[in-house]
C-alpha cells in the first residue's frame, strides 16, 4: 500500500510533522495502568495525562505497548517493552522486534513477574535516498496502526491483529484454497474468547534467555505524503470506539484536542472504558 506523493521532503526545513499523545488508566477492572509508550526520545507509563503538541523531525519513533491483563504484573512488561525501544533509539539502533525481545530477556526479573506479557505498535519514520518518507510500521498482538492518507475520509487499519480470529480466517482460507482479504481481518462484535492473543512479548527469569523465543511480528513499511495521518493505538481505544466513529481531522484540527474527545468517546462508550487506553496522533504537514 504506497501513498501518492504530492511532493518530496525538503531536509532543510527540519519539521515535518505535529504529534501528540494522550494514556488513561480507564475503568480497569484490576485498577491498573498496564499501557506504556515511547514518544520520540523517551518512554511514559501514566495514569492519565495528554502530551503537548510536539514538532517532529526525522528520523523519529513512535510506540505503544499494552500489558496483557491477565496477569497483575503486566505493566512491568509493557514498561520493559518500551524502555528496550528507547535504549535502542538512544543507541541510533533501529528498533525491531527481535532486538527488543533481546533487551527485555536480557533483564533480570523477579520470579512472581514470570509470564507477564505486553503488545506493540510501532512506528519508525526515515527519509530515503530518493527524499521520500519512508514508514515502517511493526506489531505484535493486537494494538494497532491506522492510516488515514491525505484527502480520504476513512482510516485504514495497517495491522492484522494476532489473535484467535484472524488465525481462523487464514485457516479458513487455506482450507478453501485462497489468501484472506485484509479486510476480513479485525472484525467487530464477534465473541470475546476469539480474541485471545496468539503473539505478545514475555518476561522470563530464566538464565538462559536466549533460547526464549521471539514473538511472531508483522513488519510492513509506506511512503507518506503531506497531509497524512497516522494513529498508534492499544486496544483500549479501537476496542471501544472503532475507527469509523472517530472525528473528522483536517489541517486545522487541534491534536490534542481531538485526542481527549476521542478519550470522551472510550469513557461514553458501551464499555465504559473497561480498559487503559493510550493513543499517539501523527499529522504530516
Amino acid at each position: 500500500m504506497i501513498a501518492a506523493l504530492s511532493n518530496e521532503y525538503d531536509p532543510s526545513i527540519g519539521e515535518l510533522a505535529q504529534a501528540c499523545a494522550i494514556t488513561f488508566k480507564g475503568n480497569a477492572s484490576n485498577n491498573l495502568q498496564q499501557d506504556a509508550f515511547f514518544f520520540l526520545d523517551n518512554w511514559y507509563q501514566e495514569d492519565l495525562g495528554v502530551m503537548a503538541v510536539t514538532s517532529v523531525e526525522l528520523p523519529f519513533c513512535l510506540a505503544v505497548s499494552d500489558g496483557v491483563a491477565s496477569s497483575n504484573y503486566s505493566q512491568h512488561c509493557s514498561k520493559a517493552v518500551v524502555k528496550a525501544i528507547s535504549r535502542l533509539w538512544s543507541h541510533n539502533t533501529k528498533p525491531t522486534a527481535d532486538a527488543i525481545h533481546q533487551l527485555v530477556n536480557q533483564t533480570k526479573h523477579s520470579s512472581k513477574r514470570h509470564g507477564a506479557a505486553a503488545t506493540l505498535a510501532m512506528v519508525v519514520g526515515e527519509l530515503n535516498s530518493d527524499g521520500i518518507i519512508k514508514v515502517t510500521i511493526t506489531h505484535v498482538g493486537d494494538s494497532r496502526v491506522y492510516w488515514l492518507p491525505k484527502g480520504a475520509t476513512q482510516w485504514q487499519c495497517l495491522t492484522r491483529d494476532h489473535n484467535l480470529l484472524n488465525e481462523l480466517i487464514d485457516q479458513q482460507a487455506q482450507e478453501e484454497g485462497h489468501q484472506a482479504n485484509f479486510s476480513d481481518y479485525n472484525r467487530e462484535g464477534m465473541a470475546g474468547s476469539l480474541y485471545s492473543i496468539t503473539e505478545c512479548f514475555a518476561l522470563t527469569t530464566d538464565d538462559s534467555y536466549t533460547s526464549s523465543e521471539a514473538p511472531e511480528s508483522m513488519s510492513r513499511t509506506i511512503e507518506i505524503s503531506i497531509g497524512d495521518y497516522i494513529l498508534v493505538c492499544t486496544d483500549g481505544i479501537h476496542d471501544l470506539v472503532p475507527s469509523h466513529d472517530w472525528q473528522p481531522v483536517s489541517a486545522e484540527t487541534d491534536l490534542q484536542e481531538w485526542l481527549i474527545t476521542l478519550k470522551n468517546q472510550v469513557y461514553d462508550s458501551d464499555g465504559n472504558a473497561y480498559d487503559n487506553g493510550t493513543a499517539i496522533l501523527l499529522r504530516f504537514d
